[in-house]
């Protein structure tokens, strides 16, 4: 079944239903369903675009509500284009749920086996990665974009699940919306760095212009396999943040905009207020 929109209480928002069977649940919103207005219409979930804050927080709860939580049950991360992977617990619950400034700093990743605890980061237009490893009861989300994924954040985030007694064969991944290899046009500088770390890159085409089109969500998959994930644990999509504009913010097609955010908790999240 794959990746699909699910009408919620307050707003739709895109899941993998397939996850449920193994405890996980998680979610991606839409720019539905809101209430920020103007450039950031109108279900803005980012509190570092120079958006009203009160809307902010009011959307974080709207989305959240959908799966039985609020801000007070999760943890975000700075989210500086790196490869730095936190394992997370309770004890920094509310981190970069009220306040940009006291999110996990220096990091792109986070991985907790608190049941309590949902992890959320936030996207317009780099890959949403969503990791379970059920035999540790161990969750994960990372923001990769371009930087992200030519250093393997993949690796970094396998590494630290290994090191808490997991491993890549028994880990289950999701790759979210993001912008689309139809749409994604870099510079020689960035292709060149891809061509680096990768023999060939097939999900690297050039164009007749000298530029060239990357498939983010592609290279994401193939440094999972390459790492020992199963290819029947995979599950990704073709949704395109920059086409899709019904459905996504996109930094490459507005620059100022709102950002969706990436969710995951295990099933036992129950509501705590907030």
């Amino acid at each position: 079944m794959g990746w699909v929109l699910v009408q919620g209480k307050n707003t739709p928002y895109w899941t993998v239903p397939e996850w449920a069977k193994f405890g996980g649940k998680l979610g991606f919103s839409t720019v539905q369903g809101g209430q920020s207005t103007g450039s950031y219409s109108s279900l803005n979930l980012g509190l570092h675009v120079n958006d009203d804050p009160e809307k902010v927080l009011d959307n974080r709860k709207l989305f959240l509500a959908e799966f039985d939580c609020s801000p007070d049950d999760c943890i975000a991360a700075e989210q500086v284009h790196g490869t730095v992977v936190q394992i997370v617990t309770s004890k920094q619950k509310k981190r970069g749920m009220y306040n940009w400034a006291d999110s996990i700093p220096g990091c792109d990743g986070l991985l907790t086996a608190d049941s309590s605890v949902g992890l959320m980061a936030f996207f317009a237009d780099c890959v949403p990665l969503y990791f379970y490893c059920p035999e540790i009861k161990m969750i994960g989300l990372a923001h990769a974009g371009w930087r992200g994924t030519v250093n393997n954040i993949v690796k970094e985030m396998l590494n630290k699940l290994k090191s808490a007694g997991g491993s890549a064969t028994g880990c289950h991944v999701a790759i979210g919306p993001s912008i689309g290899a139809c749409c994604y046009q870099v510079n020689r500088d960035v292709a060149e760095a891809f061509g680096e770390k990768f023999k060939n890159p097939y999900f690297l085409t050039e164009t007749e212009q000298g530029k060239f089109y990357l498939d983010l969500k592609e290279a994401n998959k193939y440094l999972l396999l390459s790492e020992g994930v199963l290819p029947e644990n995979i599950i990704s999509t073709d949704l395109c943040t920059f086409c899709q504009a019904e459905y996504f913010y996109s930094f490459r097609r507005a620059q100022v905009t709102g950002r969706m955010a990436a969710f995951i908790i295990r099933e036992e999240c129950k509501q705590h207020g907030g």
